[in-house]
């Protein structure tokens, strides 16, 4: 059995299906050359190619430069998010009645909390993610399609890693496909955020105290993910 390192829990398990590697994929997903894609599955092999292709030609770049990282986040990544879904579902009943503003503002904190989560991973793990795009392998495999609705199988192997397997969840807004959710061992990063952002900010806490939480990075978002998973004794 391969060993389970802190790639595979904080690269892996918390940002996982927007970094895994396309080399194991034998999908009809479009290359980032021929345009975005418009299956769900295919968004999925876009924006990891994209991804996977910049980490393995900029990775001294990236593993000392916070800005770059960041950047490579928000360029390659952020576009196929939802934030917008899960800033309305962090806030929980208070969505139905928030303001359009305070809604937008709440996405992009959290945005910007995940694009540093990313950025943060990719500088310890720099060398084991290119290890990974060259060596491991991703199969993916279309679960259900109804609608705006969609999940997508995939199962990584590779380095430093056991098999990991995740369920991510797509939204189609604005007549795109965008990841909203990501399950591994039966357990949501949504929902993980949620909680670790409504127990910091409190449940009455407003949008404001949200926002403070994630801007300040007082969301303990890796450790409660590891607690869930059952990785914080690995």
């Amino acid at each position: 059995m391969t060993r389970s390192s802190p790639l595979a829990r904080t690269l892996l398990a918390l940002i996982v299906a927007l970094l895994i590697p396309a080399t194991g994929v034998q999908a009809s997903a479009t290359t980032p050359d021929e345009g975005p894609p418009e299956a769900p599955k295919a968004v999925v092999n876009y924006v990891v190619t994209e991804a996977l292709n910049r980490i393995v030609d900029e990775r001294e770049t990236l593993a000392n430069d916070r800005a770059a990282a960041v950047a490579l986040f928000n360029s390659r990544v952020r576009p196929w998010v939802d934030t917008q879904l899960m800033a309305r579902f962090a806030m929980g009943p208070a969505a139905r009645t928030a303001e359009p503003a305070d809604i937008e503002r709440l996405a992009t904190a959290l945005a910007d909390r995940v694009a540093n989560l990313y950025a943060g991973a990719l500088q310890r793990y720099a060398q084991e993610a290119v290890d990974f795009a060259e060596k491991g392998e991703v199969d993916l495999r279309l679960v259900t399609q109804e609608d705006d609705r969609a999940i997508v199988n995939a199962i990584a192997q590779g380095p430093d890693i056991d098999t990991l397997e995740l369920r991510i969840q797509l939204y189609k807004r604005d007549d795109r496909w965008r990841v909203f959710d990501i399950e591994t061992r039966g357990v949501s990063m949504l929902l993980v955020f949620r909680d670790a952002l409504q127990a910091e900010a409190g449940r009455d806490g407003g949008v404001d105290a949200m926002i403070a939480a994630l801007e300040e990075g007082t969301v303990d978002v890796e450790g409660t993910w590891e607690e869930e998973t059952g990785d914080a004794d690995q």
